[in-house]
C-alpha cells in the first residue's frame, strides 16, 4: 500500500471511533432494561427496537460470518464487508439501548451486549492496525501477535454471536425467569451442544478431510474425546449445580445417568482410537447417540404434549446415531466412496438429524411447551416448524463452508494453468514423445525443460530427437504441451 492510499484509509478508523464515542454515553444514560415489567404487557415493540433487531441480524448474522470467511481466504472484500458490519453493529447497539416501546426486565442479553461491544472494538482495532501495515520500531515484533489475536477474536465472535442471538430470543419471549432458570438453562446448553456437534461433523465432512489425513487420526477420536469431556461435565452439573436441590428426582437421576454413559462410552472409544489412522473408524459415538435418544424419548414429562416433544427429540438422536453407524459401515466396507472434494450425500444425514435434535431439545423447555400448547398447536405442526428452522440452520452453516471452498477454488484457478475444461489439451512428456508427427498440431506450443529428457527411454532415439527439436524452438520454456482440444 503506498503513502497516498494509507492517507485515504486513515479517516475510516477515526469515523469508527467517533461512532463508538457517541454510542457509549447514550448506552450509559439508558436504564430501560431495569424496568420491572413482564413479557405479557401488550406493549408494541416500536420501530427503534425493530431497527435494532434488523441491523444486528444483518451485521452479526450475515456480514461478520461472511467477512470471516473472506478474511481466511485473504479476499479483497474482507475489509469492506467487515467495516460495513462494524458500522451497522454500532448503530444497532445505540438503538438497542435507546429504544422506546416495550420495556424488558433486567436480562442477560443487555448485559452480554457490552462484552460484544468491546470484542467488536478489539476486532476492528486489530484489523485497522494490520491494514495500516505499520512495521516501524517495535511494530514488526508486535504484528504477528496482533494477527493471531485478530483471528482468535474472529472465532470468538462467531460463538458469542450465537450466544447473544439466543439470549435475545429468550429476552424477547420473556423465558427463563423465576423458578424456570435452571431447566431453561439446561435445555439451552444441551440443545446447543447437539447443534454444535452437528456443525462439527459438517466441518469434518466438508473441510477437514485433508487435515485429518495430515495429522493421521480418526475422525471419531475427536468425537469421542468431546463426548467423554462433556459427559464428565454433565455428571456433576445435573444435580444442584445451578439451583439448590432437595433430594433426587427421577429427572435428576436420568440426566446424571446420561452424563455417566457419555463419559464411559467416550472413554472407551477414545482409548480404542488412541493410535488410530484416518482409515480407522468407530461406531461407539453413534451407539451413544442411539441410547441417549432412547432414554430421552421415554422421558416422562408433566404433560402429554411435553412428552411428545421429548419423543421427537429422542427420535432425532436415534436417527442421527443409526445413520452415523450406517455411514461408517458403508465407507469402511467400500460400498460408498467419499473424498475431500465430493463427500457422499449420505454423510449429510446424521449431520442434519443432530442439528434438528439440538433445536428440538432447546424448544422442549417448560415455558415454551406451555405457550405452544396454549396456542392449540399439535405435535405435528410443532415438529414441522422446528424442522424448517433446522433446515435453515443447516443451510447457513453449509453456505459458509461452501463459500470458503469456492473462494479457494477461484484463487487456484486464477493462479493455475488452463485445464481441459478451458479447451486446452495437456500431454505429459512421455505421451508427447510417443506421438507421431501426424498427431502433432500444425502450430503447437510444445514447451519442455532439458531435465525432462531423463524420463524418456534411452532406446527411443526418434522420440528424443523430436523432443530436442521442440526444445530448441523459440517458444520452448516449460514442460507442458498446449494445444486445442481434439475430438478423436
Amino acid at each position: 500500500m503506498d503513502r497516498q492510499q494509507r492517507r485515504s484509509a486513515r479517516p475510516v478508523p477515526l469515523l469508527l471511533l467517533l461512532l463508538l464515542a457517541s454510542a457509549v454515553p447514550s448506552a450509559l444514560a439508558h436504564d430501560h432494561h431495569d424496568a420491572d415489567m413482564n413479557f405479557d404487557t401488550g406493549e408494541s415493540m416500536g420501530g427503534v427496537l425493530k431497527a435494532h433487531i434488523v441491523l444486528m441480524s444483518i451485521a452479526f448474522g450475515a456480514l461478520f460470518p461472511v467477512g470471516l470467511v473472506l478474511g481466511l481466504r485473504k479476499n479483497k472484500w474482507h475489509v469492506p464487508v467487515q467495516a460495513t458490519g462494524g458500522v451497522l453493529a454500532i448503530v444497532g447497539f445505540v438503538l438497542g439501548h435507546a429504544h422506546g416501546g416495550r420495556a424488558f426486565p433486567d436480562n442477560a442479553h443487555s448485559k452480554f451486549s457490552w462484552f460484544m461491544l468491546w470484542l467488536l472494538i478489539g476486532q476492528l482495532g486489530a484489523g485497522i492496525y494490520l491494514k495500516l501495515h505499520t512495521e516501524r520500531r517495535f511494530n514488526d515484533r508486535l504484528r504477528p501477535f496482533i494477527r493471531i489475536a485478530h483471528k482468535i477474536m474472529a472465532i470468538v465472535m462467531v460463538v458469542a454471536t450465537y450466544v447473544q442471538v439466543l439470549l435475545g430470543v429468550v429476552a424477547w419471549l420473556g423465558y427463563c425467569y423465576d423458578g424456570y432458570f435452571g431447566q431453561c438453562l439446561a435445555h439451552l446448553i444441551m440443545g446447543s451442544s447437539f447443534l454444535a456437534y452437528g456443525v462439527w461433523l459438517l466441518l469434518l465432512v466438508r473441510l477437514a478431510t485433508p487435515w485429518l489425513s495430515r495429522v493421521g487420526r480418526s475422525p471419531e477420536l475427536y468425537d469421542s474425546a468431546l463426548i467423554m469431556v462433556w459427559g464428565l461435565f454433565n455428571t456433576f452439573t445435573e444435580h444442584g449445580f445451578v439451583e439448590e436441590a432437595h433430594g433426587w428426582s427421577h429427572k435428576d437421576l436420568q440426566h446424571t445417568s446420561l452424563g455417566v454413559i457419555w463419559f464411559c462410552g467416550g472413554l472407551l472409544s477414545t482409548y480404542m482410537l488412541r493410535k488410530s489412522t484416518p482409515a480407522d473408524r468407530s461406531m461407539f459415538p453413534g451407539i451413544i447417540l442411539v441410547f441417549t435418544g432412547c432414554a430421552m424419548g421415554a422421558h416422562e414429562q408433566d404433560t402429554h404434549f411435553s412428552t411428545q416433544v421429548h419423543f421427537v427429540f429422542g427420535l432425532s438422536l436415534v436417527l442421527a446415531g443409526l445413520t452415523r453407524c450406517l455411514e461408517i459401515m458403508l465407507i469402511t466396507t467400500g460400498l460408498v466412496r467419499s473424498t475431500s472434494k465430493t463427500p457422499n450425500p449420505f454423510q449429510y444425514i446424521p449431520v442434519f438429524f443432530l442439528c434438528h435434535s439440538g433445536m428440538a431439545f432447546m424448544s422442549a423447555n417448560k415455558e415454551n411447551v406451555a405457550a405452544i400448547e396454549a396456542m392449540g398447536i399439535d405435535i405435528g405442526t410443532f415438529s414441522l416448524a422446528y424442522l424448517s428452522i433446522s433446515f435453515l440452520l443447516f443451510l447457513y452453516a453449509y453456505f459458509l463452508m461452501q463459500l470458503y471452498i469456492d473462494l479457494g477454488n477461484r484463487d487456484e484457478k486464477n493462479t493455475s494453468l488452463p485445464t481441459s475444461e478451458d479447451g486446452v489439451a495437456y500431454h505429459p512428456v512421455t505421451q508427447a514423445a510417443d506421438r507421431t508427427s501426424q498427431d502433432i498440431p500444425r502450430d503447437p506450443h510444445v514447451l519442455f525443460d532439458a531435465a525432462d529428457e531423463g524420463i524418456l527411454e534411452h532406446n527411443d532415439r526418434d522420440a528424443v530427437g523430436r523432443v530436442r527439436r521442440y526444445r530448441d524452438s523459440p517458444r520452448s520454456s516449460d514442460e507442458i504441451e498446449l494445444g486445442p482440444m481434439r475430438n478423436d
